[in-house]
């Protein structure tokens, strides 16, 4: 078993090699140690580090590697953590998708989410207050957002970018629920069916903080599944905002058994 704390100063490197030094059932074959990557150039970054850093943006540090899989990020582990991957070895990466319930209250278990582009944010807001009955509940200057009780709906329209022939105005779509352990039972059911799966964590984004997943549909259209773990924010979404990158495609092999196929 080899085990890597990564850390980003001298102090972190101190304190997590004393942790893995203090690990006791360490095999003849175990590596245990602590590597500083402060001042590291980008091709002397591990590749799993590079990965974790882009699901979580921020606070990846110090992130814990045991046998290429990442189990521990953002602060340095303990003990019996250690020694759990020690003796049972370790198949699958820790849950990265932070643990959390959702800020912004809603009466139904989960709500549809479009966001979409409009040339003037000024019309679309009037046309629709109109539409729906009620007025935008945030506001602004390049962003509006509708959150409506009756169908359940978050609808967004942002006006930093403008809709395009052949690209048409929806930016994404998706799935906005009150707990992240529904967005973790919605990825593992996707990874089971072989569906490419990005995760995000507490992402400052939309003019809020969220977590979320992200699934492409066959036609490379973006879907997220996500949980508004602080309601306002200063963010918006800048030019390498995840809502706006392509993503992969993900296509079923065959419909599930309880899903009726039409012929």
């Amino acid at each position: 078993m080899d085990i890597v704390i990564y850390v980003t100063n001298p102090d972190e490197q101190s304190a997590a090699q004393e942790l893995l030094d203090s690990v006791s059932g360490s095999g003849p074959h175990d590596q245990l140690k602590a590597v500083n990557l402060y001042g590291a150039e980008l091709d002397g970054i591990p590749a799993v580090v590079l990965q974790v850093m882009r699901l979580k943006r921020t606070g990846t540090m110090p992130l814990t590697v045991a046998d290429d899989q990442p189990i521990a990020s953002g602060e340095l582990p303990d003990r019996e953590l250690l020694a759990e991957a020690l003796r049972d070895g370790v198949r699958n990466p820790a849950i990265l998708v932070a643990q959390a319930d959702s800020a912004v209250d809603f009466p139904t278990a989960s709500r549809i989410h479009l966001s979409m582009f409009v040339n003037n944010l000024k019309e679309a807001v009037a046309f629709y207050s109109v539409f729906f009955g009620q007025g935008p509940t945030k506001l602004r200057n390049d962003y509006a957002k509708f959150e409506v009780e009756e169908p359940p709906l978050n609808i967004a329209f942002s006006q930093d970018r403008t809709p395009q022939k052949g690209v048409g105005a929806v930016n994404h779509l998706g799935i906005q629920v009150k707990s992240s352990e529904q967005i973790l039972a919605a990825r593992d059911r996707f990874k089971a069916a072989g569906f490419a799966v990005d995760e995000e964590i507490q992402t400052a984004c939309c003019y809020a903080v969220q977590s979320k997943i992200w699934i492409g549909d066959p036609d490379g259209n973006r879907w997220e599944w996500f949980v508004t773990t602080q309601a306002d924010a200063e963010e918006g979404c800048g030019p390498d905002c995840p809502c706006y990158s392509e993503i992969a495609p993900s296509r079923a092999h065959s419909a599930p058994a309880t899903m009726p196929v039409s012929v």
